[in-house]
């Protein structure tokens, strides 16, 4: 059955796509979902949280294929429940790295370090320790160092910078000056800067899993909101944007769907990838 679809795969962003304003994934989406699955379609998430952040959500929807987390830099394979690294980083570069930022870069920032299934910090604000510590990601292993001076000797998947939206251009402009540096950054939230080993990207762990299923990225359905999304929608046969995402998916997107909170996957599901009615009758 997985053939006859148009799009055999579709990958959700969650944050600002699949959850609604109130961090839920609404009936309709569900629904959709479980309709496209029934149907022969896979479907999975490609996010930029963790593992602990991200599995209220896998076991609500009871994925049975490979997640992508961290953008990119991390599966997790629930029929193993493994989290398998895709790119690394060295805690020495990590080092190098945060010490660089906290002597360049001028505006106030929290700054973390993200482990496989831990994430290290020094301090952060009541606001951004909430949102770590909220329902859903009571899990979540959070370490607090006197210094990033002393993080373990682990393999890093990844560094989020925290800022003001308005004093973001300062964090943009510092990390394009790190030439020396074999690393990728991407904007994934108006306020939330990520840094990555070089190459990584919610497209290119999608790539691998295209190849699991020995499908095309012709086959391919993408959905988000925000400029993490942009590698995978490039990647897509459809890339879908929701009308809440950034300027620039919005102008990247093949198709642009209702809002976030207005049942988006649902309504690209039944709008473009399950056949309609009459189609099916054909058959």
């Amino acid at each position: 059955m997985m053939n006859t679809l148009p799009y055999p795969l579709l990958v959700s962003d969650i944050d600002g796509t699949l959850l609604d304003g109130h961090k839920r994934i609404s009936s309709e989406n569900k629904r959709s979902i479980a309709r496209f699955r029934k149907q022969g379609g896979v479907f999975t998430l490609a996010t930029g949280r963790t593992y602990m952040e991200a599995k209220h959500f896998i076991d609500e929807l009871e994925l049975d294929f490979p997640v992508i987390l961290c953008n990119g830099t991390l599966l997790f394979e629930p029929a193993t429940k493994r989290l398998l690294p895709v790119t690394t980083l060295p805690v020495t570069l990590i080092k190098r790295l945060l010490a660089d930022a906290m002597e360049r870069v001028a505006c106030p920032m929290e700054l973390i370090a993200y482990g496989i299934d831990t994430i290290y910090i020094t301090q952060l604000s009541p606001a951004t320790r909430a949102e770590l510590t909220a329902e859903g990601n009571l899990e979540l292993n959070v370490v607090t160092l006197d210094s990033f001076d002393t993080l373990p000797e682990v393999p890093y998947l990844k560094v989020v910078i925290i800022a003001d939206p308005q004093e973001m251009p300062q964090v943009v402009a510092w990390s394009k000056t790190l030439h020396s540096f074999p690393l990728d950054s991407i904007l994934s939230a108006d306020n939330y800067f990520e840094i990555l080993p070089r190459g990584s990207s919610k497209g290119a762990a999608i790539a691998k899993l295209l190849h699991q299923l020995q499908l095309e990225p012709r086959q391919l359905a993408a959905i988000g909101d925000h400029c993490n999304d942009l590698a995978m929608l490039q990647l897509a046969g459809l890339g879908a944007a929701v009308a809440n995402a950034h300027p620039q998916v919005l102008q990247q997107a093949d198709v642009i769907v209702p809002r976030h909170d207005e049942h988006a996957v649902s309504h690209l599901i039944e709008h473009f990838l399950l056949p309609t009615l009459s189609e099916q009758t054909i058959k």
